[in-house]
């Protein structure tokens, strides 16, 4: 972790979302109502954000209780409450109502809280063959994985058999493809000083399987560096999941079941 002393203003924003597609799209989050997810309530998610900030060992586990008494489900708190949380810590970093170690110590909770709530679902138990299976990149250099591990849940919950690798080697990489059929790649993007090693990556998937694996991004500089990402071989460069299931196919796979 870099020392706060030495952080670019432009990288202020990474608490608020860090790494990876379901970064990028806690808006789309927010709007998007699952049957018997109603609205955020404002003091839950207050609770939330307090439970991680402080050095209470067992406020988190207090808080998660206090959802199951709310009647609000692991997938609504996973992918509505979680990111909410992070955004609103990310804000509070901005407007120095936070230091970076209060910021990092709360998204790790926040983190933790995700496998936490994910823990029981067995997509990969129920799918041995893994036809839908979707391997999920942290390129290295990137020391945030929130943002990829609630993108990992929603295709979880989706029936999608999910593995997260963080900065893997080239080695380890070609092993986990020639082991394992993976229906696509999702790399995740946080800063703008990561393109290059993020354009390697992808030249590299790639390479190792002559081109049939397809490949997308997402993360917090698109913008600044989609036609790069193309140029390297990225099949699709979004910040939408949906997307991402519709286009590569996903959906024809997925099924009712619980993912792992």
């Amino acid at each position: 972790m870099r020392d706060e002393g030495g952080i670019a203003r432009d990288d202020r924003r990474s608490p608020a979302g860090h790494v990876g597609l379901a970064v990028e799209v806690i808006q789309r989050l927010a709007s998007m109502r699952r049957a018997g997810v109603g609205k955020l309530q404002q003091p839950m998610l207050d609770h939330l954000v307090a439970a991680v900030c402080t050095s209470d060992t067992g406020a988190v586990a207090a808080v998660l209780e206090s959802f199951r008494a709310a009647r609000i489900g692991p997938d609504a708190v996973t992918t509505e409450y979680i990111p909410a949380a992070a955004r609103i810590l990310g804000t509070a970093w901005e407007e120095d109502r936070l230091t970076f170690g209060m910021v990092t110590i709360g998204t790790a909770r926040l983190q933790a809280m995700v496998r936490q709530l994910q823990q029981d679902h067995r997509a990969d138990a129920a799918d041995p063959a893994a036809q839908s299976a979707v391997l999920v990149l942290i390129p290295p250099g990137e020391q945030h994985t929130l943002g990829a591990m609630v993108a990992a849940a929603m295709l979880r919950r989706k029936g999608v058999s999910v593995s997260v690798q963080i900065a893997p080697s080239v080695n380890d990489m070609s092993t986990m493809l020639a082991n394992r059929r993976f229906q696509a790649v999702l790399v995740t993007l946080g800063s703008i000083d990561r393109v290059d090693t993020c354009v390697k990556l992808v030249k590299t998937l790639k390479q190792i399987t002559k081109g049939a694996l397809r490949v997308a991004i997402g993360g917090a500089v698109l913008d600044e560096c989609r036609n790069d990402l193309t140029d390297a071989g990225a099949d699709l460069v979004t910040n939408d999941v949906e997307t991402v299931i519709s286009e590569f196919g996903l959906n024809e796979q997925m099924s009712e079941r619980n993912a792992w």
